[in-house]
């Protein structure tokens, strides 16, 4: 079963010691000097290209979860391997608000089977 992240916190994969993408990628445009605002709104900063290139990426590569941590005030960690190869999913809420959610871990197409940090986030 496919299972998908949505982090609302700040986030990061990371291979080895190299930030692949980052949550303030989104921050950047594409082409410096771009305005910020029309380059988030046209799907056009940095984090959308290093996105499309590293989805790019998975679609060639059989990468599979090999494990997955939940750390201290939610910190989530997953890290998924192909051959020797492995990269690592890095979601870190920075939020105080009990019913702030920080990030969902859902079945895809099964809106019943999911995972909510905090759990009072889910709660309303």
């Amino acid at each position: 079963m496919e299972h998908a992240i949505h982090a609302q916190c700040p986030f990061r994969v990371v291979h080895g010691d190299v930030i692949l993408l980052g949550s303030r990628d989104m921050d950047w445009p594409e082409v410096r000097g771009a305005d910020r605002g029309e380059a988030f709104d046209s799907f056009t900063t940095m984090y959308d290209v290093r996105a499309a290139s590293l989805t790019s990426s998975f679609a060639k590569a059989d990468f599979r979860v090999a494990g997955a941590e939940i750390g201290t005030g939610g910190q989530l960690i997953v890290e998924a391997v192909t051959g020797s190869d492995s990269i690592r999913i890095e979601v870190i809420p920075v939020s105080s608000g009990p019913k702030v959610e920080s990030w969902r871990l859902f079945a895809v197409g099964d809106n019943d089977d999911h995972f909510v940090y905090p759990e009072a986030a889910d709660r309303d």
